[in-house]
């Protein structure tokens, strides 16, 4: 084999390698992957209402979340969003058509147009009878907190509301153990711990929630590629979560894969549900949607941005492992390219024969095998050539 042969030999044994491993360790290395700190048995059950109790008022505003839920002795959970000039107030879509009929971004709106904009009475079909305002975030936490024994959950969708409600915490001298926050993005939980650490809120857990099955959110990989590797939650900026969280729908087909996390002292949440049906699950957190049935939700849960879809999780994408043995098959196939080709380094390019390498040896060196020299038989081809020429 020949210099140049070797050497892409040796690039190809190292690239097939360095990929296979890496496949590998991705997908075996973090299946026993535990929480940042210890949780199950130590943290729950506790129950929130998913933005409020929409039974009192619109999602996210104050009469939902502190008069329909807090004083009426149950735990918020509400959407904290930071807007353009950085005023900080509860609201969950990206657009505020739904819920007040204005075509706009949220994002792109001042914490004045935000708050002088009204909700609208009809929310999802719905009519409240009455409109309402969009409220801040420090206010609605200094309420909640005053009411003993009532805990709020946070979910955060961007890490610029990280802070905010770190220092509203902080602000109201809200202490009690079961705040929570929570989110599905991997950039929060990270700005989180670090949040809270800094705060000397180390105690305060952090939930990580798995997207809706039929999202699309995690392309052709699906959601139990996820529960079945932890490899989100394993990543440097999800690694500081405490709590597994997931619709009722993923429950109810991977028991087996849950109660693995809850083994290896993960805390579990489910979102999704019914008040009534609290007790059809077995977790440490409840979301529930307390609320009026929504006209224009036939698939029930809480109105977004998007159209309404049914939630089923045996959709043959995020109930699959296909693409984790896909992915198997493929780091089997690169590791035995990488042992073909360090047998052929072996064999043709480290341990060349001997009687070989003395050959290519005097060939180099101008010898015959019988060693005289090729400038002996030069002479003679010269002296028969003069001969030649005398005739």
């Amino acid at each position: 084999m020949s210099c140049y042969s070797c050497i892409i030999t040796v690039l190809v044994a190292l690239v097939s390698f360095v990929l296979g491993a890496s496949l590998f360790v991705l997908l075996f290395a973090f299946q026993g992957t535990g929480p940042n700190k210890d949780c199950a048995g130590s943290f729950g059950p506790v129950t929130y209402l998913h933005r409020g109790n929409l039974n009192f008022a619109q999602e996210n505003t104050f009469d939902a979340v502190v008069n329909g839920a807090a004083l009426q002795g149950m735990n918020p959970e509400i959407d904290v969003t930071v807007l353009s000039d950085g005023g900080v107030v509860l609201f969950h879509d990206k657009s505020l058509k739904r819920m007040t009929g204005v075509d706009r971004l949220v994002e792109d709106a001042t914490l004045e147009k935000m708050l002088s904009t009204p909700l609208s009475a009809v929310i999802d079909g719905f009519d409240y009878g009455t409109t309402n305002n969009i409220t801040e975030l420090l206010p609605t936490v200094e309420a909640i907190c005053a009411v003993e024994d009532i805990s709020i959950n946070f979910d955060l969708k961007m890490p610029e509301a990280v802070d905010p409600v770190v220092d509203a915490l902080v602000a109201s001298d809200c202490t009690e153990g079961s705040n929570i926050i929570t989110t599905a993005h991997p950039n929060v939980v990270h700005a989180a711990r670090e949040a809270l650490d800094d705060a000397g809120r180390e105690d305060l857990r952090i939930g990580a929630y798995l997207a809706l099955p039929g999202s699309g959110e995690y392309y052709f990989l699906g959601i139990k590629f996820f529960l079945k590797t932890r490899l989100m939650h394993a990543l440097p900026r999800f690694s500081g979560s405490d709590i597994l969280e997931f619709h009722a729908s993923v429950y109810e087909h991977e028991k087996e894969l849950i109660q693995k996390w809850r083994d290896d002292g993960w805390c579990t949440g489910v979102y999704g549900i019914k008040p009534e049906e609290v007790g059809n699950y077995d977790v440490d957190v409840y979301i529930v949607d307390e609320g009026p049935s929504f006209p224009d939700l036939p698939y029930g849960g809480l109105g977004d941005d998007n159209e309404p879809e049914p939630f089923e999780y045996k959709n043959g994408q995020d109930d699959s492992l296909l693409f984790y043995y896909i992915f198997i098959a493929v780091a089997g196939v690169l590791m035995l390219i990488f042992l073909i080709c360090f047998v052929l380094l072996i064999r043709r390019c480290c341990c060349k024969p001997k009687d070989k390498e003395d050959k290519e040896g005097k060939e180099e060196k101008g010898e015959y095998e019988d060693g005289k020299s090729v400038e002996i038989d030069s002479v003679s081809a010269s002296d028969s050539e003069a001969s030649f020429m005398d005739m």
